[in-house]
């Protein structure tokens, strides 16, 4: 017998199932359910994992379900699978923007919701868990340990997901965004396209290295490289005289309501 079944075989979909490999799940405890008969191909010969095109049939395998379906998908989903949901079944969804009592109406059984983000393709994922009312405290680390295996989890209210899109959901975009504009102000300095992209890309993972493993915490590092009048400092201070906190505030502010009005839709 399966012990989980994917719906869903793209990008997060595949990058749990990888996850799981890697942590020591047998391949022939999963099944991926997937339409597109080349992604299927694929995941079979790169995964090695059981696939199948109907959904139904992969959900009656297994007693917990992960949904990683795009959110214009899901309800068509959840209406193929619903006959084969008992209330013994766990359902786990990624979906972005879609709510437990949704899941909850169309499938009768526990529910946790899960906002993971695109780092779990390389099992360094943040991702946050709500459950919903019929789920207990074994339905939820059972999520919490699926959901690990591809990066950190930690257990929010289901109020608090708005929010959790604005930052971890959309936060590694706001890292992007600024990799961006310190690649193109470095070759507006000098620096080469192949220079500029080196310096930055290790620039961010040596910062976020010594963020994770140094307890002082992003205050305090700051001020250890922020010498009076120094180079540092002088870039700080112009960032702070133009309110560049504030804005990015007002940015994730942004986030979280247009996060709300997705999900009223």
């Amino acid at each position: 017998m399966r012990q989980l079944a994917i719906i869903g075989g793209g990008f997060m979909g595949a990058a749990l199932a990888q996850g799981l490999v890697d942590a020591g799940w047998r391949r022939e405890s999963l099944v991926i359910a997937e339409v597109r008969e080349a992604r299927r191909f694929f995941l079979q010969e790169e995964l090695k994992v059981p696939c199948v095109r109907n959904a139904r049939e992969a959900a009656a395998e297994a007693p917990t379900v992960v949904f990683a379906v795009k959110p214009q998908d899901f309800h068509a989903a959840m209406a193929n699978v619903a006959p084969v949901f008992t209330r013994e079944k766990l359902a786990i969804s990624i979906a972005a923007g879609v709510k437990i009592a949704a899941l909850e109406a169309a499938l009768d059984c526990a529910v946790i919701r899960c906002m993971p983000n695109t780092p779990a393709a390389i099992g360094a994922g943040a991702t946050a868990l709500a459950r919903g009312k019929h789920a207990n405290d074994s339905h939820l680390m059972t999520a919490f340990n699926i959901l690990s295996a591809v990066g950190k989890t930690i257990i929010v209210d289901e109020s608090q997901m708005d929010a959790v899109t604005a930052i971890s959901g959309t936060g590694p975009a706001y890292l992007f965004y600024l990799a961006e504009a310190l690649i193109d102000a470095a070759m507006a300095e000098g620096l080469s396209r192949e220079q500029a992209y080196a310096l930055t890309y290790q620039t961010f993972v040596g910062a976020a290295q010594l963020l994770q493993h140094d307890p002082a915490g992003p205050e305090e590092l700051r001020k250890r490289v922020t010498s009076p009048n120094g180079t540092t400092h002088a870039a700080i201070t112009h960032l702070q005289a133009n309110n560049w906190a504030g804005i990015f505030r007002d940015a994730v502010r942004k986030a979280r309501l247009r996060s709300e009005e997705l999900g009223r839709q």
